[in-house]
């Protein structure tokens, strides 16, 4: 990345300490566990997340029909990590940005009033997925996990994306880098135990 941060390793091997250099905070960042997620994926995902062309909604379609799960957990965990970097940069705790986090894509333009709820609700199992990446706190994936096995893993998809889409346009605007800070993880640090603890800490 430009030379807005610096990492330093720690002791632990998939630990890693980011340093902001614009506002001169830190926080401690953690691969997230082998059994829930790949690196390679999520770092798949943030190349996804930027490139600009029509193929990444196909190619995320595609990978729901092998493990969607997998997919939108990975989804969760990058927005999550966003919201991590807007706190490093800005001080806003990163629980409040995720809050905010509202689906208002092309399927909700001229809901009636029974649909609006559908789109109220889908925002908010968005942001269920989102905080249970940000916490680690398993209850909260477990819920999340169970609502996506009985809702379309395509619809999820589709308000995901368009929330990600959004989100990044939007901290992008207000200077904040995203795109390469997952692969900056993953060279910084090496794969860990299972059950390691969370992948955020509160910056400070």
């Amino acid at each position: 990345m430009p030379g807005s941060y610096t990492w330093s390793r720690l002791s632990e091997a998939d630990v890693v300490e980011l340093r902001d250099l614009v506002s001169g905070r830190s926080t401690v960042l953690r691969r997230p566990p082998s059994d829930l997620l790949a690196m390679d994926d999520i770092v798949r995902l943030e190349a996804l997340a930027f490139r600009e062309s029509a193929g990444p909604q196909a190619e995320l379609f595609g990978a729901l029909d092998t493990d969607p799960l997998r997919v939108l957990t990975g989804m969760n965990w990058l927005i999550a990590f966003w919201a991590v970097l807007w706190d490093l940069r800005a001080g806003e705790p990163a629980g409040d940005l995720i809050r905010t986090l509202d689906y208002d894509g092309p399927w909700r333009k001229g809901a009636t009033p029974e649909q609006e709820q559908v789109w109220r609700s889908m925002s908010q199992r968005v942001r269920t997925g989102v905080f249970a990446a940000l916490t680690g706190n398993p209850e909260s994936h477990r819920v999340y996990a169970d609502d996506v096995r009985r809702l379309a893993p395509d619809v999820f998809l589709h308000v995901t994306l368009t929330i990600m889409d959004a989100l990044s346009r939007n901290l992008g605007r207000q200077g904040l880098e995203l795109s390469g800070m997952a692969a900056e993880l993953e060279a910084y640090t090496e794969p860990g135990r299972p059950g390691g603890g969370p992948s955020f800490t509160p910056p400070r």
